[in-house]
């Protein structure tokens, strides 16, 4: 079963499922976010706030590794900091995308 994390942003929350088969956290597969069922809400038995959730993605990525990139390990943890700023900076998006989708959802169905 896939690490899952919810996390709670200023837009609502999401839930973050950390990729089993991603080899290089610095690719774009590491990540997959989805709208919590009420099931999912409750197994995960508690959220965290992005902010808060900066810390355990740097553990993610951390776990993960950084595959076959070869550079100076100083260069490294520039790019897995980087990495960890932009999910967290897509997981925010994307609960704002959603929220700003439900609210045009809920225009078009009054007009």
């Amino acid at each position: 079963m896939p690490q899952t994390y919810l996390v709670t942003t200023d837009y609502g929350d999401v839930l973050v499922r950390v990729n089993e088969s991603c080899t290089n956290a610095l690719e774009d597969d590491l990540l997959s976010l989805s709208e919590p069922t009420p099931e999912e809400a409750a197994a995960a038995g508690y959220s965290t706030p992005l902010r808060a959730f900066s810390a355990k993605m740097l553990d993610i990525i951390e776990g993960i590794g950084t595959g076959e990139v070869k550079a100076d390990p100083k260069v490294i943890a520039l790019l897995k900091k980087e990495r960890a700023t932009d999910e967290l900076t897509r997981i925010e998006r994307w609960a704002k995308g959603r929220r700003r989708a439900a609210g045009e959802q809920a225009s078009e169905s009054r007009g």
